[in-house]
């Protein structure tokens, strides 16, 4: 019995020395399984923590294995330089570690748009050596050089592979979703190429062809998608349709009756309003079957006119205009629960709110406008020049956005006081073209100063600079210059554009205004269709007109451009 209990005793001892072992053998290979085998499964952790755990291992393989999966996270983090300078750092690494590193290289080349240097890499990589956790970081590289390339449909077809290989629910909607916004920008023509016998592929672009088939009959789109799906039951977009998508299931109408419109209609705000005002009762015409209730937000705080018209029946309401008036809304938004709201204005408040959309003639449209136009002509190496100011912050930050997302590389953002400025600050630096918000005055100054030095570089001007005041004189020196307004400005020969010229005495802005007020009218009773159905878009006077994130209006502007003293309209 002694022994007995002597040998339980000894058990005792050694357990807690067994356990500490075991664990010591779990990062130890105590039982020839290695710590790098983390590598073929998916990282989910974040740089940082894969950083600390280099700093508390004391293995150099496994301190290997931590710095390629924080390089991994770091490059989806977009912090590409850090990932690079880590990987720097490896040494010795073995077999499996050399085969991960290719992988993160040939991501890290297509992140950057090294296309051919990415292609290299993955031809280096041994497939039958990846976990399918691998493979499908194989094929993400594959659709990302494929989409640098702007072959669309390749894109797709490496997405459809890396589909076959993901496990988690999450990662392959994340996926489809990735898919289909590809699908969406790709052009028409496209969806129309042959779908070579994959059943997958057949699908995707049966699904963008019934969705772009239907999209300006939202009734009719929701039932294209059922019937979609009826179609091919077993494709991954069927069970895991694309959350983009998944909204119009249940989508209804915009059914009006009544409108409240809340405008400054006395006081200093007066003719900004009167102008939209009728802007929206031309657009409005002689329809009876919705009633409009008018209101001063001068006279009446919003909050009282808000109460008002709710207690009128009204459920759906255009304004208010001024910022100040937008923030008392946005500050209490129970108070429009259940209520369609078309705000006239953004403010730095601005978010996203249930039946909220923020409408106005902002300089960030413009911008991204601009940005866009500069990326399709073949500029690369582009310069912003903006005055100092709240305007000049918010058109610098909306290029510089738009053109980190075309080029991943952000603009030369110059800030002005005088225009003189700009052409010194062209002076030795590698331009192809600029980007300028200016009055016209400021502008023909910037541009004489250009001319006179002899440079090339390509400009682009905001509407800022477009005003009726304009002679020919100034359209003479203007000479090459591209400028971006609002479509109203294309036909100054028909008859609404004359109408309006004379009520307005020829004012741009106000004509803009009326615009928009035109425009106003359009939304509202189409508010549904913007906001549940994506890449909706209404031809208006101020722009082609879509819903874009917090349920921003933008606005795809029209280009115009000086030539031989005259305008041309470009797009």
């Amino acid at each position: 019995m002694s022994i007995l209990l002597q040998r339980i005793n000894l058990k005792k001892q050694l357990m807690p020395f067994l356990f500490t072992l075991f664990l010591a053998g779990c990062t130890t290979n105590f039982f020839g399984s290695s710590f790098t085998g983390e590598l073929k499964k998916d990282a989910y952790a974040s740089s940082e923590f894969y950083m600390n755990k280099i700093g508390q291992t004391q293995d150099l393989e496994d301190q290997q294995t931590y710095k390629l999966l924080a390089a991994r996270a770091l490059v989806a983090e977009n912090k590409v330089a850090q990932a690079q300078s880590l990987l720097n750092e490896l040494t010795e690494l073995n077999p499996e570690q050399l085969l991960d590193k290719s992988l993160i290289d040939a991501n890290i080349a297509a992140v950057k748009g090294q296309n051919q240097e990415a292609e290299n890499l993955l031809r280096t990589v041994d497939l039958t050596q990846l976990s399918a956790s691998q493979l499908g970081r194989y094929y993400a590289v594959q659709a990302r050089v494929a989409e640098n390339k702007n072959a669309i449909i390749d894109a797709v077809k490496a997405r459809i592979q890396m589909d076959q290989v993901l496990t988690d629910t999450q990662r392959k909607q994340e996926n489809n979703d990735r898919t289909w916004a590809l699908l969406r920008r790709a052009n028409r023509g496209l969806l129309n190429a042959p779908d070579e016998g994959n059943l997958a592929l057949a699908g995707w672009l049966a699904l963008s062809r019934a969705y772009n088939d239907n999209l300006n009959q939202p009734g009719q789109l929701s039932q294209a998608l059922q019937n979609w799906k009826s179609s091919y039951p077993n494709h991954s977009a069927a069970y895991l349709f694309p959350t983009e998508l998944q909204g119009l299931f249940n989508f209804q109408q915009t059914s009006l009756s009544q409108v409240a419109l809340l405008l400054p209609l006395s006081g200093n705000g007066q003719i900004l309003g009167n102008t939209i005002k009728s802007g929206f009762d031309a657009a409005k015409g002689d329809d009876t079957t919705i009633q409009v209730q008018v209101y001063d937000t001068v006279t009446t705080p919003v909050n009282e006119i808000i109460e008002q018209a709710k207690q009128a029946g009204v459920r759906a309401l255009i304004g208010p205009l001024l910022k100040q008036n937008v923030d008392s809304v946005l500050s209490n938004p129970s108070a429009i629960q259940g209520i369609d709201v078309l705000a006239l204005n953004s403010t730095p408040n601005a978010r996203a709110i249930g039946q909220v959309c923020y409408y106005g003639l902002s300089p960030e449209d413009e911008a991204e406008s601009a940005a866009n136009k500069m990326w399709k002509d073949g500029i690369r190496d582009p310069m912003v020049a903006v005055p100092q100011g709240d305007l000049g912050q918010r058109t610098a930050t909306a290029f510089n956005i738009r053109w980190q997302q075309l080029s991943g590389t952000d603009a030369n953002i110059k800030y002005y006081n005088q225009a003189g400025d700009v052409g010194v600050a062209l002076q030795g630096q590698k331009v192809q073209g600029l980007y300028i918000v200016a009055k016209s005055e400021e502008l023909a100054d910037v541009k004489s100063v250009i001319d006179n030095s002899g440079n090339n570089v390509k400009l682009y001007a905001s509407s800022r600079s477009n005003s009726s005041n304009n002679g020919p004189e100034y359209r003479l020196l203007m000479n090459g210059l591209q400028f971006s307004d609002i479509p109203f400005f294309k036909d100054t020969d028909s008859a609404q554009y004359q109408k309006i010229s004379t009520d307005t005495n020829g004012d741009y802005s106000l004509m803009r205004l009326y615009a928009m007020g035109a425009d106003s009218w359009l939304l509202i009773n189409h508010f549904n269709e913007l906001r549940q159905v994506p890449g909706y878009q209404i031809d208006g006077l101020t722009g082609k007109l879509s819903a874009g994130p917090n349920c921003n209006i933008e606005r795809d502007m029209t280009w115009f451009q000086y030539q031989n003293g005259g305008i041309q309209v470009l797009n």
